[in-house]
């Protein structure tokens, strides 16, 4: 994984945790980066793909229902944090 990726990662995970406060329509829009950059690498591992699906969920809730549940969130936070966990794990055993 190349660090440009860990940095969006764990970006992402700074703007999934202050989002909420965010109007949904900038919410949305902060998520945008993390999910082209990973569109663009094409990740088939299954954390990466958890925490793309995750966060795309997400986005699409707060551009289409101006508003996500919790459950969404909590799910997306929970994905990307896996996913930075596990490379960070593999970064440290290189």
């Amino acid at each position: 994984m190349s660090d440009d990726i860990t940095q969006k990662a764990s970006e992402v995970l700074h703007i999934l945790h202050g989002a909420r406060r965010l109007p949904p329509a900038e919410a949305a829009e902060a998520l945008t980066p993390f999910l082209d950059l990973m569109g663009k690498h094409g990740f088939t591992d299954k954390l990466g793909s958890a925490s793309v699906a995750a966060v795309t969920k997400l986005s699409r809730s707060l551009k289409e229902n101006q508003a996500a549940p919790d459950d969404l969130w909590q799910e997306a936070i929970e994905a990307t944090l896996s996913f930075v966990n596990e490379r960070f794990d593999c970064r440290d055993q290189s």
